[in-house]
């Protein structure tokens, strides 16, 4: 049983991206808004007038390839998703995570993963906007060696399974996006609802009080886990 669209999507503007519902969480970045492209140092990215005069014998350092490959491909996918060409938009996200995922593999550099997480975050907020839950939630199961450790892409991946009906996947993702980041009342109402979906009244109802005492949590989603037999003070 999938959790009620209603409930999911209520309250969205039309077009509005969210990589999370109502009972997920607005993740990656404020995932209400697009993720922020990822800054090179300030020495790389632009000089620094208010400091000294650079010498002939300074060296900048260098920017990393695979960073600015990231920040190309997000900004060229932007331009071509706000002019209206939105699956020419995802094919060049998805193009470009494959290409990162294939230098990652091919040649392990940790400095480079911020990078192609944020290429993911895009790919997540395109995908959900567009519709492609299964093929999000199946790109990112894959891709977990290279996102485990990353909160908000567990909630994304969670909310992915919710939309699918998927609710013991969905309870496992957001479990260990708590675990990275602990408090969070929306992944804690959100954990309830698929644990109310699988029948795990009393643990849903556990996480919906941690919700509550954690936070404001929505009270349309309360009321639907009322609904659905779980006993809330």
């Amino acid at each position: 049983m999938a959790a009620r669209p209603d409930l999911l999507r209520k309250g969205r503007p039309s077009g509005e991206v969210a990589t999370a519902s109502v009972v997920a969480e607005s993740a990656t970045a404020s995932q209400a808004h697009e993720t922020p492209l990822p800054k090179a140092s300030p020495a790389a990215s632009k000089a620094n007038t208010s400091a000294r005069q650079a010498k002939p014998g300074d060296v900048a350092p260098a920017v990393n390839p695979r960073l600015a490959a990231a920040q190309e491909a997000v900004s060229q996918a932007r331009t071509l998703w706000n002019t209206g060409s939105r699956e020419a938009a995802l094919d060049a996200v998805r193009q470009a995570v494959a290409v990162a995922e294939r230098a990652q593999a091919s040649t392990p550099d940790p400095s480079a993963l911020p990078a192609f997480q944020t290429l993911v975050r895009e790919l997540a907020r395109m995908d959900l906007a567009l519709g492609q839950v299964s093929q999000l939630l199946e790109q990112l199961v894959r891709l977990e060696p290279l996102l485990a450790d990353q909160a908000d892409l567990w909630a994304v991946r969670g909310n992915a399974a919710q939309r699918l009906g998927q609710h013991q996947e969905s309870v496992h993702a957001y479990g260990m996006a708590l675990k990275l980041r602990p408090g969070e009342p929306r992944w804690m109402l959100a954990s309830a609802v698929s644990l109310a979906l699988q029948g795990q009244l009393a643990a849903a109802a556990e996480q919906a009080e941690k919700a509550r005492a954690a936070g404001p949590v929505s009270p349309e989603v309360l009321a639907y886990l009322r609904q659905l037999g779980v006993s809330l003070r």
